[in-house]
């Protein structure tokens, strides 16, 4: 059998590829929609919209079938690691009664076993052609109004277009419409297929090798937060047969075979051989019991596992709905505030409730393909910047939520001449040697007047060096990133908005490996840099591939790639450099 916890953790790897795919269609969809320069008569607007259209569908049935490709190995190697898992864990129930343990899939349970990946890869072909047809409607009805809507006079062509790419990210993309009407988003289809699919497999093979041994009895899986119609029957022995006068008829009470039973949509239960007077029960009925207790507490109300977990999820769905949000309208060219700081809410929300609660946080069910560690520093700042104190600071740091002081030092340092570049170059040298490879940040800052001033706030993700106002302007300041934070270039979320606006002549920065340097170029603005930057990471896959960066390499890389590829592109390639130490 396989265990709950075996089953919740499955189909992540598969659900991953099909979560790149629904996002790359949908940034391809509101990059489409931006580019309409304006509304035009009908007749135009749906000229172009007919070919925008083809281009999406093509694009859709692209980007889908390369990943169905992948899907196909990921679900073999799915499902013969689930057969395993099912042999191997009843193996000391067969050794108990007396059968030895199968050391590999006899020819029936061999065809089981593909007759469960081919039926589940079938669905993954279907998505293809599903998703082709939904996606180009999708597509279609959000340019219909954006048009009505600018043409009516109700909105500008700004707005109109902000609300188009807005309700394509908002739902998702509805890739999947089952016969009841209900839809869902690839990466949940996918996510129900996979587990739905390995799990009944197994049970398959489980019935199969009962069949073998001749045994009637099976006894259930059990989990806390299972769902109240499965909570009744988990746990408990059951009759293959139904002619036990002690145990009640599998089928019937658990609604094995059928969507909402035993093995049905996204259930993680199983079974496994029972043989009386030789198999020892695996729960007790006082377990049982605790798993139904409403032992989590949040807001002054009780609720039972389940129940948590199902408040847990949509937390989960609020802010991967943000986040989706986020990279539609920084893709588009939007404003991208208003998304930040509700993200920004909606997580500190779930963090709120897991504390309160004790649950686990599950990551992977927050994740929106490349919504990634940049994406994430970015709507970071963002959110900071317009809703609390950080846009009354100016900081240095490696990025991420830098967090309050801790023993701040901030010492004057006395004076030298800022145009003596050999004292400047050789105090800085100093500098970094002594603090490259600091557990905290450090910084030490060149006024044009010549002051020397160090500090640090012992604070391994950023210093807040506004104290010195109006004497950062001009000057020349270097701080260091701790090996632990440091993304080998400046961070695009503190480091680069914070030197637009502080006005300094020269920005360094110096971790355990490399040293690097940006210059204030004369007549570019934040806003113009921040705009090229956001494009280049867009499409930082193609870019790494065409400096020809190998894929160990580019945790180290990638951001000094961003920084660099977007000055070339701005035309001041001169004024970015970074160099080993």
């Amino acid at each position: 059998m396989l265990s709950p916890e075996f089953l919740d953790s499955l189909p992540e790897s598969v659900v991953e590829l099909f979560r790149q795919v629904e996002q790359d269609i949908l940034l391809d969809m509101a990059r489409r929609i931006s580019k309409a320069d304006k509304i035009t008569d009908t007749a135009a607007w749906q000229a172009w919209r007919y070919e925008q259209t083809k281009l999406v569908s093509s694009n859709a049935l692209k980007v889908l079938a390369k990943a169905t490709g992948k899907s196909k190995t990921e679900l073999v190697q799915l499902f013969q690691t689930a057969a395993l898992e099912t042999l191997q864990s009843d193996g000391k129930i067969y050794t108990a009664a007396g059968l030895a343990i199968p050391e590999s899939l006899s020819p029936t349970l061999q065809n089981i076993l593909q007759s469960g990946y081919l039926q589940t890869g079938k669905a993954m072909d279907n998505f293809t052609a599903t998703t082709a047809n939904t996606v180009t409607k999708e597509f279609e009805n959000a340019l219909d109004r954006a048009w009505l809507q600018v043409n009516t006079g109700a909105f500008s062509y700004q707005q109109a277009i902000r609300r188009a790419i807005l309700d394509l990210a908002q739902n998702g993309l509805h890739s999947v419409v089952y016969p009841s009407g209900h839809k869902d988003t690839i990466e949940v289809a996918v996510r129900r297929a996979v587990l739905t699919g390995v799990n009944q497999t197994a049970a398959k093979l489980q019935l199969a090798r009962m069949d073998e041994l001749g045994c009637d009895l099976v006894e259930t899986t059990a989990h806390a937060g299972a769902r109240p119609s499965h909570a009744v029957w988990q746990g408990k022995i059951f009759s293959r047969s139904g002619k036990s006068s002690k145990y009640p008829d599998f089928v019937s009470s658990t609604g094995y075979g059928t969507g909402a039973g035993l093995g049905g949509w996204n259930c993680r239960h199983n079974f496994y051989p029972y043989f009386e007077g030789l198999s020892k029960r695996a729960y007790t009925s006082q377990q049982l019991k605790d798993f139904e207790k409403k032992e989590i507490s949040y807001k002054g109300k009780d609720y039972t596992r389940y129940e948590a977990s199902q408040i847990q999820r949509e937390m989960e769905r609020r802010i991967r709905k943000s986040k989706r949000e986020y990279l539609a309208l920084d893709a588009a060219g939007l404003d991208t505030s208003q998304t930040a700081a509700t993200l920004a809410k909606r997580r500190q929300t779930l963090k709120d409730f897991l504390n309160e609660t004790g649950l686990r946080q599950d990551s992977f069910r927050e994740q929106v393909a490349g919504f990634g560690r940049s994406a994430a520093a970015r709507a970071r700042y963002i959110s900071n910047y317009k809703t609390n104190s950080i846009k009354n600071k100016i900081l240095r740091g490696a990025g991420g939520k830098v967090e309050g002081q801790q023993q701040p030092i901030r010492q004057y340092l006395g004076k030298i001449d800022p145009k003596d570049t050999k004292a400047v170059s050789a105090i800085c040298d100093s500098f970094c040697k002594k603090y490259a490879s600091a557990d905290v940040e450090c910084m030490l800052v060149i006024t044009k007047e010549g002051e020397v001033h160090f500090l640090t706030d012992n604070n391994p993700k950023g210093v807040d060096c506004s104290y010195l106002g109006d004497k950062l302007k001009d000057s020349y300041n270097i701080h260091t990133h701790p090996p632990d934070s440091t993304q080998f270039s400046f961070s695009t979320d503190i480091d680069m908005p914070n030197f637009f606006k502080d006005g300094s002549a020269v920005m360094e920065a110096v971790d355990y490996k490399y040293r690097y340097r940006f210059e204030r170029p004369d007549g570019i603005t934040w806003e113009q840099w921040d705009k090229v930057r956001a494009e280049v990471r867009l499409n930082i896959g193609n870019i790494m591939n065409e400096y020809n960066v190998e894929f160990d390499d580019y945790a180290e890389n990638e951001q000094h790639i961003i920084i660099s590829e977007s000055c070339r592109r701005l035309g001041i390639d001169d004024y970015y450099r970074r160099n080993r130490t």
